[in-house]
């Protein structure tokens, strides 16, 4: 169609064969209806479609892998431009570096750095895009080891509010590098590409091991002071489900030898005895498609997030516990994972992403199928977040919820002015908005 003239780059219009998967969302209790898709395939189709909304004063959302757990990349009658077709990757073993298109999902990206042996601190469900990953901060099970994902960021080229194509690096526009270090994407431009520092990576070893729920009060003690300090080589996890979803169970991901990982993790062992424990070799590759899951796809759900800062007394513990007893179903869960080591080793104000002295980062889930389950589901977690509050700190932004709504201060606390302020210098129109994107200064 006419109206459609400057778009470049593979469009997708409603009533299109392939609409109904364009315009799905990976949290599939959300359905809406964007006039036009474009995917972008390569930087001059995201320049392209940025004049295209100035011209025709359309709404739109930037879209990567399409992970936003409140479909902020979604919208009904605007444009929906998607990057995931920007699938360029440059490695440079000897200067330890990789230029990497901003569509990559983590599965292919693990697999085209493997291949060169080498890796970054990314997340660990297959299908989440490299560069919403990054924006708000990204970790996994290297995280402890090497950091956050956004702390190995080099460079990152984006299209700015103008439609320029522009590059922020630590000499280059450094104050919009610092936003985008865990400012959360969508906000400041549209990346097309990232450049990371990458690290060699051979063989790895882990763990995993379960525990009754009965063990609980002890697990959660025992865990939570012990897995933020231990050898900066393992990043662990702690899952707890609802009694009726079966054992608690904590994975970890040691970048040595199972022999030393075995002793690194004695004290936890001995100190509350797993019904079952599991040791593993095997390449880095393998060892994250087994502890990352099968990719699951378009569920419905409610997930919502929180930091510990300090370890949790027997009363936070008891509310966590009794909040679990009461789950409306069997896929009701909290999760805990890790921090400290490399993570807490750079100031809260180095990049925007803020919660560096977290102990670990917790993520409330609930999961149904029918939509009568709805509302029973997402006031249990909200019920679960306002019930832990007095004993946790923030939330992640990357775990977004329209539910939170100090969501500014807790996704970002004291970096929130700096980010309003980069917001105001290089996007003064507020073009890149959306439900939870960076506010201008004077809003």
């Amino acid at each position: 169609m006419a109206w459609t003239s400057g778009l470049t780059g593979r469009i997708i219009e409603q009533g299109a064969p392939d609409y109904e998967e364009a315009r799905s969302s990976y949290n599939s209790r959300f359905s809406k209806y964007p006039k036009l898709i474009v995917y972008c395939q390569v930087p001059e189709d995201a320049m392209n479609a940025i004049q295209w909304v100035r011209i025709h004063k359309i709404p739109f959302r930037v879209r990567c892998g399409g992970h936003s757990y409140e479909a902020f990349s979604l919208l009904d009658g605007g444009l929906v431009i998607d990057v995931s077709e920007l699938l360029h990757i440059e490695i440079d073993k000897e200067a330890g570096t990789a230029r990497i298109g901003a569509g990559f999902r983590l599965k292919p990206l693990y697999e085209a750095l493997w291949k060169q042996g080498v890796t970054i601190p990314g997340g660990t469900c297959p299908s989440v895009g490299i560069s919403g990953l990054s924006l708000g901060g990204g970790y996994g099970f290297l995280s402890r080891l090497y950091g956050m994902t956004c702390d190995t960021i080099l460079e990152i080229e984006l299209v700015d509010s103008r439609g320029k194509l522009v590059h922020a690096n630590d000499s280059m526009r450094s104050d919009l590098f610092w936003a985008c270090r865990g400012g959360g994407g969508g906000s400041f431009g549209i990346v097309t590409s990232i450049t990371f520092q990458v690290h060699p990576i051979g063989d790895v070893a882990h763990y995993s091991m379960a525990w009754d729920f009965a063990d609980l009060e002890k697990v959660v003690t025992h865990w939570q002071s012990w897995a933020p300090h231990t050898d900066s080589r393992l990043t662990s996890n702690l899952n707890l489900p609802s009694p009726k979803q079966g054992d608690i169970v904590s994975n970890g991901l040691f970048v040595g030898l199972e022999k030393e990982l075995r002793s690194t993790v004695r004290s936890l062992q001995e100190a509350v005895p797993p019904k079952k424990i599991t040791f593993r070799s095997s390449s880095w590759v393998e060892a994250i498609r087994r502890l990352g899951g099968r990719e699951i796809q378009h569920v419905k759900f409610k997930n919502s997030s929180a930091y510990a800062y300090t370890p949790f007394t027997g009363e936070a513990i008891d509310t966590l516990e009794r909040s679990l007893q009461q789950a409306p179903g069997p896929s009701n869960m909290v999760s805990f994972v890790a921090y400290g080591g490399a993570i807490g080793q750079i100031p809260p104000d180095s990049t925007a992403f803020v919660h560096r002295k977290a102990l670990f980062v917790m993520q409330y889930q609930t999961y149904w199928e029918q939509d009568e389950l709805a509302l029973r589901n997402i006031e249990w977690v909200e019920q679960f977040r306002e019930s832990m509050l007095p004993y946790t700190h923030g939330a992640y932004c990357n775990y977004c919820d329209s539910l939170i709504s100090d969501w500014p201060n807790l996704y970002f606390g004291v970096n929130i002015a700096r980010l309003k302020h980069i917001k105001q210098a290089y996007d003064p129109e507020n073009l890149f908005r959306f439900e939870q994107s960076i506010p201008l200064q004077s809003e």
